[in-house]
């Protein structure tokens, strides 16, 4: 099993570190405060709020942050986090799974062997994490069901284009270019920085699911799910895409008992395409077909510029 590198190792990174042991599943356990406190996250039947998020940005960045001045990128990427995996949470309690106390304690020693401060402030958020991906991995009844009720939104070969550039200004850039009405296959010889599909007009071919990004994947799967053809930007450890779907091609879902340690990938992609999502825009932009919480877009001018339009 795989680690999502989420959670910091005695505090050594604030924001990822290789701290789990297995492909993360975090589950947050956070609800919004009673009183005056404003909404400012809605995943599904769980909320947070504005003080929360600010709670979320100081633990990930280690100091204080003040509720009126959270540094909107920051904000982003740590309410990105939360949602994808909230978004699960919110899918397990609809089927009935829930996390013990057993497992609580089994999930807080591993975390410990593998490098997670105890004295951490987040460590029982990351308790409630991992301890649900270990329900996950367990694949009793609930989770069964949690699949099977959903599988058809996995039911695709992911039949793709893509131009892949270095910032996300830039990506939002051939978006706009390509609204415009600049061809695509132009553009991806171009300018996009994958050499391989660049001289094929951008094109990834047909491929079945697990053989991209997860990131890639989800933004391929909601495209299909909203019937669209154009998706960005798309965040990977390569860049930012932009995927055109080139085919609709559905196919038969892989069956549960098949998934093995694709099992809690397929989990996060159905939370992620199932999920009712709100986010106050001061915290960032959800984009429901990519799936992800992005920071604020910058001009276009200078993107445009190092594309050479």
């Amino acid at each position: 099993m795989r680690p999502l590198n989420e959670f910091p190792a005695k505090r050594r990174v604030r924001s990822t570190a290789s701290a789990l042991v297995a492909l993360t599943l975090p589950i947050m356990l956070l609800v919004a405060a009673c009183g005056s406190s404003v909404e400012a996250i809605r995943v599904g039947e769980t909320t947070l709020d504005r003080e929360g998020v600010a709670a979320l940005v100081a633990e990930a960045t280690g100091g204080p942050v003040d509720v009126e001045a959270v540094n909107a990128e920051a904000a982003a990427n740590v309410v990105d986090r939360y949602v994808r995996y909230e978004a699960l949470s919110d899918l397990l309690a609809e089927y009935d799974v829930a996390v013990d106390a057993e497992a609580r304690t089994a999930a807080r020693d591993r975390l410990i062997a593998a490098g997670v401060d105890a004295g951490d402030p987040s460590l029982p958020r990351f308790i409630g994490w991992q301890s649900a991906l270990d329900m996950v991995e367990e694949a009793g009844n609930g989770i069964r069901a949690a699949y099977e009720a959903n599988a058809h939104l996995l039911g695709h070969d992911l039949c793709t284009s893509h131009i892949l550039v270095s910032y996300e200004d830039d990506a939002r850039a051939v978006i706009h270019l390509l609204e415009s009405g600049e061809d695509f296959a132009a553009l991806a010889g171009s300018v996009s920085q994958d050499p391989g599909s660049g001289q094929a007009g951008g094109s990834l071919g047909c491929v079945g699911l697990g053989r991209f990004v997860p990131t890639f994947e989800r933004a391929a799967l909601g495209a299909l799910a909203a019937g669209e053809t154009l998706v960005g930007p798309v965040p990977s450890e390569f860049g930012f895409h932009v995927i055109r779907i080139d085919e609709v091609r559905p196919v038969e879902p892989v069956a549960f008992d098949d998934l093995g340690v694709r099992l809690s990938a397929a989990l996060l992609q159905i939370a992620g395409l199932t999920r009712t999502v709100e986010v106050d825009a001061r915290f960032g932009d959800w984009d429901p077909v990519v799936g992800r919480v992005a920071p604020p877009a910058g001009p276009l001018a200078p993107a445009l510029a190092r594309l050479g339009s």
